[in-house]
């Protein structure tokens, strides 16, 4: 009989990340079957307060531990079994942590709005986040490399309420010339200034373009309007870290260094829906390309053609404008879609070839990995969320 090993886990599954990290673990566990775990008991079977849950955490006598930064973890600390942190605050020193790569994170939301033509920028996040920290850092380098800066606003929890962030947000609002795009940090940061835009008499996206980080559906879905989010690929950094310590309880194989993860696709919702460019044919044609690339395999020329300009002078306003050309504004929107389908479809690679309108699997394959690097199937081995 193989052995399996005892996995406490200690999240907060209150959060979509926590959940998403989850469903990673147990995905791993799924396939191998190598874990015993303990969770966090429902209150209505154990009204225990933290120190008490941590106690028979401790009776209980874990192989290996994979947790958040609850109330008491340090004392799992001392168990000296394998022990991965997924950090709320900061990387902890010594330890293995999983971290995404947030730097990464914030390219990706300012690459998407300068694509946009967007020109006013801000930043809401958190003070004394290391990974909030790193997010602004991103988005701000990427903007400023095109002659953009950006204003932020970090919410200090230690001066202010999260009920009087609202306020305080329609003051910061009020200095951008709007359009304005603006990056926050989290999901939950999102539903704050989407109540004070609507104080401040702004509209969004038409005023203010917004996305988040964690694609929480919970809160994209049900807010008015729904919210676009960088999603986290939470489910993966909780396979990997599960993987990782399989092998250090199995094999004593502790990792070199801390598991950094890399964010998945842009979730695209209403927030976002508009484009920040006043030149009506760059526009038009942008509009067209968003709509009909992902499904279709047009030409510079079919996008030439919705507007009123010559392919010569209409390139030259986009690369003045958005720094791009038609063809890559064309193969980013199909590369999006193909992406999003490897995620959270079923399909198989011949069946999204044939949604894309490719003429064979050959050449779908081929586009993809000039683009990424990496074919199809190994993006979706790496990024597939069950």
């Amino acid at each position: 009989m193989k052995k399996r090993f005892k996995v406490a886990v200690l999240m907060d599954v209150s959060r979509a990340y926590d959940r998403d990290v989850l469903t990673g673990i147990t995905n791993f566990n799924k396939i191998h079957d190598k874990f015993v775990f303990f969770f966090f008991s429902p209150r209505y079977v154990h009204n225990d307060n933290q120190a008490a849950i941590i106690k028979r955490l401790v009776k209980w006598r874990p192989d290996g531990v994979l947790t958040r930064e609850v109330d008491g973890f340090k004392q799992m600390l001392k168990l000296n079994v394998p022990l991965i942190i997924f950090p709320h605050t900061n990387l902890y020193k010594n330890e293995i942590n999983v971290w995404g790569d947030n730097h990464l994170i914030g390219q990706v939301s300012a690459e998407y709005f300068i694509n946009r033509g967007y020109k006013s920028f801000g930043f809401l996040g958190f003070k004394g986040f290391q990974w909030s920290v790193e997010r602004e850092k991103g988005f701000v380098e990427y903007v400023g490399k095109f002659g953009h800066s950006v204003n932020a606003f970090n919410f200090d929890n230690k001066n202010l309420l999260w009920e009087e962030l609202p306020t305080k947000l329609v003051d910061w609002l009020k200095v951008f010339k709007n359009p304005t795009a603006i990056f926050s940090a989290t999901d939950e940061l999102n539903i704050l200034l989407l109540e004070a835009a609507k104080n401040a008499g702004l509209k969004v996206p038409d005023d203010l373009s917004i996305m988040g980080v964690d694609n929480d559906a919970l809160i994209c879905e049900t807010t008015n309007p729904t919210l676009s989010s960088i999603d986290h690929n939470a489910w993966q950094y909780g396979f990997q870290a599960a993987m990782i310590l399989s092998r250090w309880m199995e094999h004593g194989e502790r990792p070199d260094c801390n598991i950094i993860c890399k964010p998945g696709t842009i979730v695209l919702r209403n927030s976002t829906n508009i484009m920040a460019i006043e030149d009506e044919q760059v526009r038009t044609a942008l509009h067209y390309i968003t709509n009909v690339a992902p499904s279709e395999d047009i030409s510079v020329d079919d996008v030439v053609k919705v507007t009123t300009l010559s392919r010569r002078i209409l390139e030259k306003r986009f690369q003045r404008l958005i720094k791009s050309s038609v063809l890559e504004e064309i193969k980013k929107a199909r590369i999006q879609r193909i992406k999003y389908l490897l995620e959270y479809s079923e399909l198989s690679i011949l069946q999204i070839a044939s949604e894309l309108n490719f003429r064979n699997f050959d050449n779908i394959t081929r586009y993809f990995k000039q683009f990424t690097g990496i074919n199809p199937k190994e993006y979706r081995n790496q990024f597939r969320r069950d």
